[in-house]
């Protein structure tokens, strides 16, 4: 179907724009570079980026020459210095331009020569980006087991790395195979988490696709108005935006729409828009035909053969509905030579069947069953019976003598000078050569079937002795994994204050501390400083102490995070130790700057960093003066993760009494980020029976209920920790813990989740 392929080239465009969204420089700027004319000298790791850049900046223009000239001059460098990185990066943007100049077989080579260094130096983001590219070719040649493999693959790795944008992307083209398979219940829930995550990124662009994919879905359903509706979202906001390619697509989709519904609008009823555009049933057909030629003129122009194949056969599609059967004819077998060209199976089949039924309006019976010979040929390479049960040859068969007969039943009433006897006769002959022809085709495909059955059966039992080899090197590389994973839970677990010492400074607490994975990516942590009178804090001595605990929140989890959250604990205790600080915004902002240095020792681009929320918790001067309530002075600041401070009347509270006064945390993370701002520092005074609550985003973000698919959410989260007041601090974790586990059932965990309680 046209929709599918236009489906498709979002999610090229999206992939596109996402790897290079981060310039901000013009071709002009990054020629400069690779080219000075200051006499400037730049580092060839630098000089390999920019010619990176360049790469992609001409392929979005569609500047292929000049693409190929800066991407092959990257690669070249990049495998002088040894810059593996920048290697793997030259392959994935230069597969991109052969991807785009339909040369699938060299730009998949590419491709896997970028997922295999990326697999070597761990670089997960150039190796997601890899296999979801190379899963679009796999998509476009109809080879879905292979394309599914590529997606799902993608998908886990950009999990890993929890990359929203790159997980948007593998859900909407895991929606597709699904599609594809007509099991349209999966295809529109992974269409709906794809919109789900553009909103909550704020990415109008990926919502505008998300609204074109879901659009297509319905299509595929022949909910014709419900599929414009989306169609006419997604149009909207690319105007907006000025996304001229894309504003092609939706010409073509919409276009598309109009056609189907001329064909199905029986009483001539016309089309209501959402944006009450009226268009009279006349006018369907010219209106579609002119949205078509917008889109093949744009795609054109950039060379997206793959697209122009569909439409093209849209174009010859509103021709052959305007009873113009010559000028859909043309567009039809133009079309087929292109789509043959391409090696696009799924777009011959369509082709070859609106051929068949162009000649047969044509009364050229002789062609007509040529070209269904040929669709069922086609179409059984594409779709197997374990793919799609429903194009049996008794279907096709019916389908074929149906039209025959209408066809016959109009030309008996056109030509009534003929004879009866004449036409009979010539109906005789055609059904008597189309029946032997079409047994003769079942016959072979038949032969052609039990062939490759055969053929199948060998390879299985081939694949079933090689499997079992493998089963045992996997399973004795997945101890060797574990023991490893093990040890690093050791380490992990060194770094994380022993409950002896948390509660000798925090009596009344508790901490629910619970890693998806073996080891996590969240961690807590506390320290203590004497307070001296000559300002200088001593750690560790008993006393009058300032208490110093956070709940933190590295990037990623599992073996990643647990590094990650390595550093940053080590950068906490420097700011403290070594730099004397007590003050919770000056904690993060030397973090910052620590976690940053370090970083940026690596050839590498990290970006890693934490959320964390920080408190320093000081006794209050005159605590032991009953006519000063005040026990605490607390002092707070946060990155991304908020705090709640719990107040009731007394220590056992009825739940309408509670207050929760929320602080939120500055918008960014600890570590690199391009508009880094001081953190702010909030200063409290605590009561009696006031309780802190520090918390990671695992516990809100966990998914279970009923049906096992709704999120948790903050604010619920706030409910219960309300609900519980009444409870000890040491009830309240276990509470807490019952609850989750309740609440997700069999869902698996999808974070890390931490959650720290302290009541003064």
């Amino acid at each position: 179907m046209k929709k599918t392929i236009v489906f498709f080239l979002l999610f090229t465009i999206y992939c596109s724009l996402c790897r290079f969204s981060a310039q901000s420089r013009t071709i002009d700027s990054l020629l400069r570079i690779v080219n000075p004319e200051n006499g400037q000298v730049y580092a060839d790791t630098m000089k390999v980026n920019v010619y990176n850049k360049l790469c992609g900046e001409y392929d979005n223009r569609s500047d292929f020459e000049n693409g190929l000239k800066y991407g092959n001059m990257g690669l070249e460098l990049a495998k002088k210095i040894g810059f593996r990185k920048g290697e793997a990066k030259c392959y994935t943007n230069l597969g991109n331009i052969l991807d785009d100049q339909s040369d699938y077989s060299k730009a998949i080579d590419y491709y896997m020569k970028s997922i295999k260094i990326g697999t070597e130096i761990n670089d997960t983001y150039v190796t997601a980006v890899a296999y979801n590219d190379m899963g679009l070719i796999y998509m476009y040649q109809s080879d879905y087991p292979k394309a599914l493999d590529c997606y799902l693959k993608s998908l886990n790795l950009n999990e890993l790395r929890k990359d929203k944008k790159g997980m948007s992307t593998n859900f909407n083209n895991i929606g597709i195979i699904y599609m594809n398979q007509n099991d349209y219940k999966k295809a529109l829930e992974y269409g709906l988490k794809s919109l789900k995550t553009d909103e909550e990124l704020g990415d109008k662009k990926g919502v505008a696709d998300s609204y074109s994919n879901i659009g297509i879905i319905y299509e595929r359903q022949k909910e014709y108005e419900q599929a414009l509706n989306y169609f006419l979202k997604s149009k909207k906001i690319r105007e907006q935006l000025g996304l001229r390619e894309a504003l092609a697509n939706s010409y073509s989709n919409i276009a598309d729409i109009y056609t189907n519904i001329f064909i199905t609008d029986t009483a001539g009823a016309g089309l209501t828009t959402s944006d009450n555009e009226h268009i009279a049933h006349s006018h369907l057909l010219d209106s579609s035909l002119a949205l078509e030629n917008k889109a093949l003129a744009v795609n054109k122009e950039i060379g997206n053969k793959y697209i122009v194949t569909y439409i093209m056969l849209g174009i010859g599609n509103v021709y052959f509905n305007q009873k113009k059967y010559k000028e859909a004819l043309e567009y039809y077998k133009k079309d087929y030579v292109l789509a043959d060209s391409l090696g696009a199976l799924n777009e011959e089949t369509n082709i070859a069947k609106a051929l068949s039924g162009c000649y047969f309006k044509m009364h050229d019976y002789e062609k007509a069953l040529e070209w269904y010979q040929k669709f069922v040929q086609i179409g059984d390479s594409v779709f197997n019976g374990a793919k799609n049960k429903e194009i049996t040859n008794k279907t096709l068969k019916f389908e074929f003598d149906k039209k025959a007969i209408a066809d016959s039943v109009k030309t008996d009433e056109e030509k009534k000078v003929i004879s009866a006897e004449l036409k009979q006769e010539q109906t005789k002959s055609y059904a008597l050569y189309g029946g032997l022809a079409l047994l003769l085709a079942f016959a072979g495909l038949m032969y052609n079937r039990f062939k490759i059955t055969h053929k199948q059966k060998n390879i299985i039992e081939l694949k079933e002795k090689e499997t079992e080899k493998q089963k045992n090197v996997v399973e004795e590389k997945n101890k060797q994994i574990t023991k490893s994973i093990e040890y690093a839970l050791r380490i992990q677990t060194a770094i994380l204050p022993p409950p002896k010492t948390v509660k000798q400074y925090l009596q009344n607490s508790f901490i629910l501390y619970k890693p998806k994975d073996i080891v996590a990516g969240d961690f807590y942590w506390m320290e203590t400083v004497l307070r001296t009178d000559e300002g200088h804090p001593h750690i560790g001595a008993p006393g009058n102490q300032i208490i110093l605990f956070a709940a933190c929140d590295c990037t990623g989890h599992g073996v990643p995070g647990a590094m990650v959250s390595v550093v940053c604990h080590n950068a906490l205790n420097r700011a403290v130790r070594e730099f004397g600080l007590t003050k919770p915004a000056d904690i993060l902002d030397k973090t910052t700057e620590i976690i940053m240095e370090n970083f940026a020792k690596s050839e590498e681009e990290i970006t890693d960093g934490m959320d964390i929320s920080l408190c320093s918790l000081t006794p209050h001067p005159s605590a032991k003066d009953s006519k000063q309530p005040a026990t605490y002075t607390l002092q707070w600041a946060g990155a991304n993760n908020p705090l709640w401070i719990v107040r009731g009347n007394s220590s056992v509270v009825e739940k309408d009494s509670v207050e929760v006064f929320e602080t939120k945390a500055d918008k960014q993370p600890v570590g690199r980020n391009e508009n880094h701002h001081p953190f702010t520092n909030h200063s409290f005074e605590l009561y009696a029976g006031d309780t802190i609550y520090l918390f990671t985003d695992g516990f809100a973000d966990q998914f279970g209920g009923v049906q096992g698919e709704k999120k948790l959410t903050r604010k619920r989260f706030k409910e219960i920790l309300v609900s519980v007041q009444h409870l000890s601090m040491k009830e309240q974790g276990r509470e807490l813990d019952k609850f989750i586990l309740d609440y997700r059932k069999s869902v698996e965990q999808i974070d890390d989740i931490l959650v720290m309680g302290i009541r003064v």
